[in-house]
């Protein structure tokens, strides 16, 4: 019998308790802080899913620099992908299929999103991004490389507008709201331990669920358009061949499938560019 495994992307604007800067990025006061409140998130999710039966859990560290988990509080059955550059991005581990899901730990709402706690789309200079004229967030775009390998997204956790772009654009899967927000950068919230067994109770929910979600699937070539801030990150990027430059802050591209949008997607993020 094969082995059951699940995957797990961890971001962190969605932890409970995270709200500023000072805790989310990598050299803000409290970064120690949010650190461990979301390693502790993953690990109730972890430790919920073990109870389910799962044997192997593939875990992406997908925020700032890809080095924010403790790796030893994590269950002696995660593997981590940690650091960049990485094809598939918050993804990358998912070509490890099968799964019996994906969990998307600590989210948040994108960069068109009206309100949400430090709400954008993969970087900050992003205004918008869209597949085959389909408005993205990082969770949609996320769910399509994942349904490209066939695995459904069952399980998210986040603030109260990311639970409910969740319920509207994957609604088989199952949430869990950590914070309620009041603003971009305030939000009333649970205490980590109280967030930590909603995010166990709702992955026990979703690897209980009598059949699992069809993926949320992009088949075939994709079209992806990009309306950023930066005009010279748009300047340097339409050097690519393949990518055409429709006006001052938008790109445009063709390719083949989710795999080719992660890579340039990877390639957009990482281009050093005065904004």
């Amino acid at each position: 019998m094969a082995m059951k495994r699940l995957f797990i992307s961890a971001d962190i604007e969605g932890v409970a308790g995270v709200v500023t800067r000072t805790e989310a990025a990598g050299d803000g006061r409290d970064f120690g802080l949010a650190r461990k409140w979301m390693t502790d998130e993953v690990i109730a999710a972890c430790d919920a899913a073990v109870e389910c039966g799962i044997e192997r859990i593939v875990i992406a560290d997908s925020h700032g620099g890809g080095d924010n988990l403790l790796l030893d509080d994590l269950p002696d059955c995660a593997e981590v992908v940690r650091s960049w550059p990485r094809e598939l991005m918050m993804m990358q581990g998912i070509e490890q299929r099968p799964f019996e899901g994906a969990a998307l730990i600590g989210y948040h709402a994108g960069s068109r999103a009206e309100s949400g706690i430090m709400a954008h789309t993969f970087t900050g200079d992003i205004l918008e991004l869209r597949l085959n004229g389909e408005l993205m967030s990082e969770t949609t775009f996320n769910a399509a490389v994942a349904g490209h390998f066939d695995v459904p997204v069952i399980m998210a956790s986040g603030d109260d507008v990311y639970t409910a772009h969740v319920n509207d654009v994957l609604p088989d899967a199952k949430t869990a709201t950590v914070k309620w927000v009041h603003g971009t950068t305030s939000a009333r919230t649970l205490t980590p331990s109280v967030a930590c067994q909603l995010i166990a109770e709702s992955t026990t929910e979703a690897l209980s669920m009598q059949g699992l979600p069809n993926p949320y699937r992009i088949d075939g070539s994709v079209e992806m358009e990009i309306e950023t801030t930066s005009r010279v990150k748009t300047e340097l990027l339409s050097y690519v061949p393949t990518v055409e430059r429709v006006n001052s802050h938008r790109l445009r591209l063709q390719v083949n499938d989710m795999v080719a949008a992660s890579r340039f997607m990877n390639l957009y993020i990482h281009v050093n560019a005065m904004s």
